[in-house]
């Protein structure tokens, strides 16, 4: 796929690396990288940071490591901006961003109207001329040798300006691939190494913080329903219980993630997905398929969410938001971030209220989370992450069975973790866990509301890792262990004579590693687990990538996995091989696509006779495929759309497994104006293949329409409007008619970001 060249002997002081962050700029992978966006630069004081290389360079004969240019308004309006897709195809760039006036001032204190300076850094010799030819020139020659570069680059512009389907054609095909594919993106659920996507053999979707705004989510319930492969079945409005399945697996079956702890309770495996609110993401990484060889019980797949970071330096910002809908359905949150000297720090804080958008559906929930990080003097940082959910909410009413069920939660996630780098090479991650979980369930009659049952678990997880990270140019290897101290006990009203009580203690250690060979990366990895509750366990994986093309990428993974059962009862490890084959594409123009074929075979899977209440094991097969398709906006508009088909049975009797979605369709129509102006228009279809006595509708798409308009813009403050309609032509799609959709409704509310 689209790489960028790295530079050379790239050589960046502390000081110009301030000046630039001061600026706005970037520091990626030991260089600066700056991007023209738009065909344009913005009109106004921009302070850049260019990257010139001997093979990136227009000219080629000096090379300069790094070159500050200022120009202020006029020389950007009158000679920059007609030719900046040109300008774009010369120096490569990745990005401009916007300075204040006051990190300009400071950076260049003798800076005059209408008049260009450069700095040039000491040069190094060109790799396509076996000379430096800047040996024995002072500073000030070379100084005027580039500005005689530039100048011959802007004469060069203004000749090639008039010629628009050499234009078209470079910058539609860059945009194509920056826009879809970014070799710098680097991810960790896969292997618990950073590394670029293009190295991932498993099949990964990666939902972005900017992704997540624009679908005015609540909850990784509406982000998840949203993604190709990952069927949700929906239960109520926002912050109610949802199930979900990956490819056809159950949420047991499914590891979620917060920075890489554990959500899943210990009684059933279940992550309540409904009570994580998305303000405070990052980032969402979801790996479909195994990932026991990094993770440990992971048979159907992997849910990474990455929170947001206190940033490294700079003033105090954040955002206020508050939204109104109807049953009083309501979202307020809060977030600031900043840095005192090595100190950083991120709050955030939320409330989520509704009166039920379905009978008994009602939601009350209370959301704080903290990150705080002290840099040590030297080679490392100090991390503490704090989570706290606390809440309840009605979670149906079933008038055919006379019952209705409510919900209280307090969820709490402590994790402390210690970052040193023992060498340039080397890393040494250590972190330690505290999850305490206590949940309530309360079933009383419809008609009277007298109490049927109420159960009450109180369970609590003491944990840590270890994790050794070497990387090299052609090798990353992630070396690591786990260990956690569960207990849960189990009240129930039905059972005077006292709780159920278990324990569990579960340790773990992995290996995985990433070698590179040109365009092939391979990916080999294996975990032992132990646990005193049902022994040892060994999980081997093996993936490969392969740049076939510049635009093509190709996919293959193997993988054995494992899922231990429910804590409270007696059954045995449910095991799982998986095989994905899949393809990344851009070869058609203006088209972003992607294709997944896998196949999943499990065996030991409980299944229960309700009739005799006797308890067998089972294989199962689920095999499918799915593709996405994008494409590269249009007048700011683009289109796309994603299917998923899964076939799973039973593969001693070959019958049909129910509770699982067949075909799930996702089609989306988004415009950007990329300044004050956004709107999405999706479509999201699934096909249950529910029991029949459950009597569920499933024939409808679903459409939603998400609109934001941004009513006030500053340098670094801006106030933007937003509005929702949900389920937009009235359909009904669930599988069960105890746990419906909700029907039409909408909300709106106000954004505040400083």
């Amino acid at each position: 796929m689209h790489r960028k060249k790295p530079i050379q002997n790239l050589s960046v002081t502390k000081d110009e690396y301030k000046t630039c962050k001061a600026a706005g700029g970037h520091f990626i992978e030991g260089f600066f990288h700056t991007v023209i966006q738009d065909d344009h630069l913005f009109s106004h004081n921009v302070h850049c940071t260019y990257l010139l290389g001997c093979d990136l360079h227009p000219l080629g004969d000096v090379c300069s490591e790094t070159t500050h240019i200022w120009t202020n308004l006029a020389f950007f309006d009158t000679v920059i901006c007609p030719f900046a897709c040109v300008l774009r195809r010369f120096f490569r760039l990745a990005r401009v961003e916007r300075g204040t006036q006051e990190a300009q001032t400071k950076a260049f204190a003798r800076k005059r109207e209408n008049r260009l300076e450069t700095y040039i850094a000491e040069p190094v010799p060109c790799r396509e001329k076996n000379f430096n030819i800047g040996s024995g020139l002072s500073s000030v020659d070379l100084m005027r040798i580039h500005f005689l570069k530039i100048a011959i680059t802007l004469l060069a512009a203004l000749l090639l300006y008039p010629c628009p389907p050499a234009r078209a054609e470079s910058e539609e095909e860059m945009q194509t691939l920056d826009m879809f594919y970014e070799a710098k993106d680097l991810v960790v659920a896969a292997t618990r190494n950073p590394k670029p996507l293009s190295q991932v053999a498993e099949n990964l979707t990666v939902i972005s913080a900017g992704e997540i705004e624009a679908m005015n989510a609540h909850t990784l319930t509406d982000v998840l329903v949203t993604v190709t492969g990952v069927q949700v079945d929906r239960r109520g409005g926002p912050g109610s219980l949802s199930g979900f399945n990956i490819q056809g697996a159950p949420f047991n079956h499914i590891l979620v993630l917060i920075d890489g702890v554990p959500f899943n309770n210990l009684s059933d495996n279940f992550a309540d997905i409904g009570v994580i609110p998305v303000r405070q993401i990052e980032r969402i990484e979801i790996i479909k398929g195994p990932a026991t060889s990094s993770w440990g019980q992971a048979l159907g797949g992997v849910i990474n969410i990455v929170t947001k970071s206190p940033p490294e330096e700079g003033k105090l910002g954040g955002a206020l938001s508050a939204s109104i809908g109807e049953r009083t359905t309501g979202d307020y949150l809060g977030e600031a971030a900043g840095a005192l000297g090595r100190f950083g720090y991120y709050l955030f804080a939320g409330k989520l209220a509704s009166d039920g958008l379905l009978p008994n559906n009602d939601a009350d929930e209370t959301n704080v989370y903290t990150k705080l990080r002290w840099d040590m003097p030297e080679r490392g940082n100090l991390l503490l992450a704090l989570s706290y959910h606390e809440g309840e909410r009605g979670e149906f009413a079933s008038p055919v069975f006379d019952l209705s069920s409510r919900f209280d939660y307090r969820y709490l996630l402590l994790t402390p973790t210690l970052t040193c780098a023992l060498t340039d090479r080397l890393t040494l991650e250590l972190a330690a866990r505290l999850s305490q979980k206590d949940t309530e369930i309360t079933r009383t009659l419809l008609s009277t509301g007298a109490e049927l049952m109420r159960v009450k678990a109180d369970e609590s997880v003491l944990g840590g890792s270890a994790k050794l990270t070497w990387r090299q140019e052609m090798n990353n290897l992630a070396l690591g262990a786990d260990f956690d101290h569960g207990d849960t006990k189990l009240n129930n009203s039905l059972v005077p004579l006292g709780g159920l009580t278990r324990r569990i203690d579960k340790v773990g250690i992995f290996v995985n590693d990433t070698l590179t060979i040109k365009g092939l990366a391979v990916t080999p990895g294996i975990r032992y687990d132990r646990s005193n509750t049902h022994g040892d366990f060994l999980s081997p994986s093996l993936g490969a990538t392969y740049t076939l093309t510049d635009r093509t990428l190709l996919r293959a993974y193997a993988a054995r996995g494992y899922s231990l059962p429910s804590l409270l009862l007696e059954r045995g490890t449910e095991k799982v091989w998986t095989y994905q084959a899949g393809i990344e594409s851009t070869e058609i123009g203006y088209l972003w696509m992607k294709a997944t074929l896998f196949r999943n075979d499990t065996w030991d899977i409980p299944s229960v006779d309700f009739a005799t209440g006797a308890v067998k094991n089972e294989k199962h097969r689920k095999q499918g495929v799915e593709v996405e398709i994008k494409t590269v906006p249009f007048h700011n508009t683009s289109l796309a759309a994603g299917f998923a088909y899964v076939d799973a049975g039973n593969r001693d009797t070959g019958e049909r497994l129910t509770g699982i979605a067949r075909n799930t369709f996702d089609l989306g129509l988004h415009y950007d104006d990329g300044r004050s102006l956004r709107g999405a228009l999706t479509g999201h279809y699934i096909r249950w293949v529910a029991d029949p006595g459950s009597n569920g509708k499933f024939s409808a798409v679903i459409w939603d329409l998400n609109l934001a308009k941004k009513i006030f813009g500053a340098e670094s403050t801006a106030v933007e409007l937003f509005l929702t309609a949900h389920n937009i032509f009235n359909g009904a799609q669930y599988q069960n008619e105890t746990f419906k959709n909700p029907r039409r409704w909408f909300e709106g509310g106000i954004r505040f970001k400083f």
